[in-house]
């Protein structure tokens, strides 16, 4: 997660040290500008809103690995952003097969109105999706928002009033995976965590640049990669501290944590 006020150099260093680790490929768990204005509203200045997209694309070039994006709330907010991210990089949610292992990237913003949630129609993908590939032997399903605790939020609200919930959809998702050996990656909340649902593991990553207290690993706080290797019994996690990863020469090559953001 690059933003709400991204600190300048954190994303572009992250880079760097991902090209000294050389995995397979990179996946996101999305929010990768600041696409909100003063007024905490959705840019609408499509000049605005692409040059944020260049500069952050810019930031990707010494990456020579497969970047792999989901769309967050910043990324996708309104009629102008849906549009600019798919004539970048087309459908704002997809799958692919490597080495046996289901990939499919969510849209969590797939909500009415952009807001948080699984669309009727990236459900019925995900179920034909998944069909296709009954004999994948693990599936990793990477989104920006988690929401299973958005879920947890609104039956307890639906509780409280009385009321029946109105779940987000990606309650659908997990029915449709019900049986199968999976792992959710999401962001968002800009603090890590780790929950077991239906024997799974969900993960919410902590930053890479985002704003953070950077209180450390007890706090959730921290600019990270999370390194995963995938074995017969499922993925192996380990978490990357950026300022642990050093090159050649010993250097951290960490930008300042008291610089402002941009």
């Amino acid at each position: 997660d690059n933003a709400a006020n991204p600190r300048e150099g954190v994303f572009k260093a992250a880079v760097a040290k991902l090209q000294l680790l050389r995995p397979d490929f990179v996946l996101s768990v999305g929010d990768f500008i600041h696409g909100y204005d003063e007024q905490k509203k959705p840019i609408d200045d499509e000049q605005v809103v692409r040059a944020k997209r260049r500069a952050f694309d810019d930031l990707l070039q010494p990456l020579t690995v497969r970047f792999y994006r989901v769309p967050g709330n910043h990324d996708i907010n309104n009629d102008l952003s849906a549009r600019i991210w798919k004539d970048l990089y087309g459908p704002d949610y997809y799958s692919f097969i490597y080495k046996g292992t289901l990939f499919m990237c969510l849209n969590s913003q797939d909500g009415p109105r952009y807001r948080s949630g699984i669309g009727k129609e990236q459900i019925a993908w995900a179920k034909d999706v998944l069909a296709k590939h009954r004999d994948a032997t693990w599936v990793c399903l990477f989104l920006h928002q988690p929401l299973w605790l958005e879920d947890e939020k609104r039956l307890e609200r639906a509780k409280d009033n009385g009321r029946k919930p109105q779940l987000s959809g990606f309650d659908e998702i997990e029915k449709l995976l019900a049986g199968r050996n999976y792992t959710v990656f999401a962001g968002h909340h800009h603090r890590y965590g780790k929950w077991l649902k239906n024997g799974n593991r969900y993960f919410r990553l902590a930053t890479t640049g985002g704003q953070s207290a950077l209180a450390g690993p007890e706090a959730g706080q921290f600019d990270h990669v999370m390194w995963v290797t995938m074995t017969t019994g499922g993925p192996v996690v380990c978490n990357l501290l950026l300022d642990g990863i050093l090159d050649e020469d010993a250097k951290s090559n960490m930008p300042d944590p008291q610089a402002p953001g941009q």
